[in-house]
């Protein structure tokens, strides 16, 4: 008969054991309670399995100082505080205890009970035996370990407990909880715990303590989360006699059912039934440790049960008389009239609130009638009765809506101002009607030009936050408001605001279109950039022999220059330039293309005339030639370019013809010869020569 139990087990101890494998291996949890003088160990396994085998083997425990006076030793001192195995006493010890500790014979029943009734499955199937003999020993398992943790005595007589009295202050050790059953059978991990008498701290008491007070019954909460690594239940205890006693609502503990650590709710709530109502009852909170331990109580609560009403008031008819008064009745059985200490009048612009009061003073527990002067365009209204313990009844809201053709006022105090993103931050004053709904907000490039409403919904605060298109030529950005009320009557616009967009857009850069030179100098023409926001132009000069541009000269719009004599220069010396357009917040336009110019001795080399072309389209060229009677020519320099502005040297011949074979059909060109002559002079620019191709 024993030989067939003990496979039973085995069986039951491989299904369990299995699904340790899949998941965690089994291991010994431990935990300390430090005194001054003592240390208290605690420990359990974590799976039923290894209760089962640790109940016939055992735990050893081992101590390890390692540190001393703050000081981690070298070497650390190892004891074995007892040399006892613990494991649960004979049946024989637990009987006197049983008798006056409940926790103890429920312990006893689960460790020695031969049966620990678990009705699950079909009655003569010898598997659905095995698996109820599992399911029989988790539940043995769990009541075992629930009871030690609610009875010192039990935690002792199951070998789950040490008081270690040789300890010594300043120390600090590593506890070892070591299984005494062999590795063949079942393995199980050693549990550790760190701690020392400095550790010592007195037990907090519950907190943030609440109660919720209704007719007959009294829901009362605390703060579990914050102290659930400190008590694993708790006691809740009520006073009658104003605080002087109290008493516990049972004589159990009241424990944490949730499964996870995940799912613990900040709060742990208990429902007591109260004796009677109108009577202030007390209640106050303690914790319970794995150490038999009780903390100090909370700080106590007070409230009483009241008879609440049965319905609430609702409201019956509302008459609007000259769109100035409205005259509100509701209803309430008279025979409440004596739990009532009056009523109350709420109003809202929407039914969601926030609502506020109307009435001055409570209006008597007898009235039924109340005007309102002057009411909301859109009003919900409510009736509030209280009790004599100022708790409150509320009616549904009942909307009241009067005739409205008045529109709000003209929004005032539009200001606001851009970033360099093109963030448009808006604000104004704030309306005083009561009805308004809201504001809509109008844009426009153009101050006299058409707005549009950019607001698809009223806009209900007084900030207003757009986006605009920097990288545009139009520079102003216009806006201006309107308040609309609730029944959709627009007031009047805003005075029109405006902006000035960041500038991110470079000026349109200047042309040159011809130049000039003679005894006085070098003359440059160009063409001012049409930038409109164009706050100088700068003309840069450089000669052959220097590397860096130097500015030489600045002109400002109110001079309108745009033709410029460089007195500066030295005749037959080389000079280039370039120009560029600043605008008003510093952005440069790309350089001018530079120019090379040599200012003339004299002025006595004319311009080469006399220029002739031929167009020939079947050999695709055009052949210009010309007469130019002056001795000492070295050659002569082409300009040719699709327009006058884009003029620029093309090529150099010492003939008196040049014939010009890249182009493209339908283009009209123009040419510009200048002679130069060997001592380095040139000559002025011919006329220009204007070819259709």
């Amino acid at each position: 008969m024993k030989n067939i139990i003990y496979i039973g087990f085995l069986l039951i101890i491989v299904l369990i054991s299995k699904s340790v494998k899949s998941q965690d291996e089994a291991k010994i949890r431990v935990i300390a309670r430090p005194y001054i003088d003592s240390i208290k160990i605690r420990w359990a396994p974590d799976k039923a399995v290894a209760w089962y085998f640790l109940n016939e083997y055992g735990y050893r425990i081992e101590r390890h100082t390692l540190m001393r006076d703050g000081k981690l030793l070298e070497k650390p001192d190892s004891v074995s505080p007892s040399t006892e195995i613990f494991k649960p006493l004979p049946l024989a010890l637990w009987e006197t205890y049983s008798e006056t500790d409940d926790y103890v014979a429920i312990a006893a029943q689960a460790i020695y009970g031969e049966s620990f009734e678990v009705t699950h499955g079909i009655a003569g199937s010898d598997i659905l035996s095995v698996i109820n003999k599992s399911r029989e020993l988790e539940s043995k398992y769990s009541f075992a370990l629930l009871a030690a943790d609610f009875s010192i005595t039990t935690a002792k007589l199951s070998g789950l407990m040490f008081t270690d009295k040789s300890v010594k202050k300043g120390e600090k050790y590593l506890y070892m909880i070591i299984s005494m059953v062999p590795e063949e059978k079942l393995l199980i991990d050693t549990g550790y715990v760190y701690v020392g008498t400095d550790d010592f701290k007195p037990l907090p008491k519950p907190i943030d303590v609440r109660g919720d007070f209704n007719e007959g019954s009294a829901m009362i909460s605390w703060n579990h989360q914050l102290f659930q690594n400190v008590f694993i239940a708790y006691q809740v205890e009520r006073s009658d006699d104003n605080g002087k006693t109290f008493n516990p609502l049972s004589d159990d503990p009241l424990i944490n059912t949730t499964k996870s650590v995940y799912e613990t709710p900040e709060r742990m709530f208990i429902i007591d039934s109260l004796p009677e109502n109108d009577k202030e009852y007390f209640y106050r909170i303690k914790g319970i440790t794995s150490f038999g331990e009780v903390s100090e109580p909370s700080d106590t609560i007070s409230g009483l049960g009241y008879k609440r009403l049965p319905v609430n008031p609702s409201i019956s008819t509302v008459e609007v008389f000259n769109n100035k008064v409205a005259a509100i009745e509701w209803e309430l059985p008279d025979s409440l009239n004596n739990l009532i200490s009056g009523f109350e009048i709420h109003r809202s612009i929407n039914d969601k609130g926030p609502f506020e009061t109307v009435n001055k003073e409570i209006i008597s527990s007898e009235n039924r009638k109340f005007a309102d002067e002057p009411p909301y365009s859109y009003t919900y209204y409510k009736i509030v009765a209280l009790d004599h313990y100022n708790h409150s009844y509320q009616s549904y809201p009942y909307m009241v809506q009067i005739i409205d053709s008045i529109p709000p006022a003209m929004p005032a105090g539009l200001t606001g101002d851009v970033d360099t993103t093109g963030i448009v931050s808006l604000r104004w004053q704030a309306n005083n009607e009561l009805d308004l709904l809201g504001y809509r907000v109008f844009r426009s490039n153009f101050k006299n030009s058409e707005f549009t409403q950019i607001t698809v919904n009223p806009v209900e605060d007084t900030i207003f936050i757009d986006t605009i298109n920097i990288k545009t030529l139009t520079r102003k950005i216009y806006y201006k408001i309107q308040a609309l009320d609730q029944h959709f009557n627009p007031g009047g616009f805003s005075e029109v605001f405006e902006l000035t967009r960041p500038d991110k857009i470079p000026p349109v850069q200047p042309v040159f279109y011809a130049y000039e030179t003679d005894e006085s100098g070098i003359m440059l023409k160009w063409y001012n950039s049409s930038s409109i926001d164009v706050a100088r132009h700068i003309l840069y000069r450089k000669s052959e022999d220097e590397q860096n541009w130097k500015v030489n000269a600045i002109f400002y719009p109110e001079d309108s220059v745009q033709v410029y004599t460089d007195t500066s220069s030295v005749a037959g010396k080389l000079y280039e330039y370039t120009i560029i357009a600043v605008d008003e917040t510093g952005l440069e336009s790309k350089p001018v293309k530079p120019i090379k110019i040599k200012q003339f001795e004299n002025k006595n080399k004319p311009a080469v005339g006399k220029i002739k072309y031929n167009v020939d389209r079947t050999d695709k060229f055009i052949r210009l030639t010309w007469k130019y009677n002056q001795p000492e020519v070295k050659e002569f320099m082409i300009y040719k370019g699709k327009t006058i502005e884009d003029l620029s040297h093309y090529s150099t011949t010492d003939a008196f013809e040049f014939t010009d074979k890249k182009l493209q059909i339908n283009n009209t060109y123009y040419y510009v010869i200048k002679a130069v002559f060997k001592n380095g002079i040139e000559s002025k620019m011919s006329k220009v020569i204007e070819v259709k191709y």
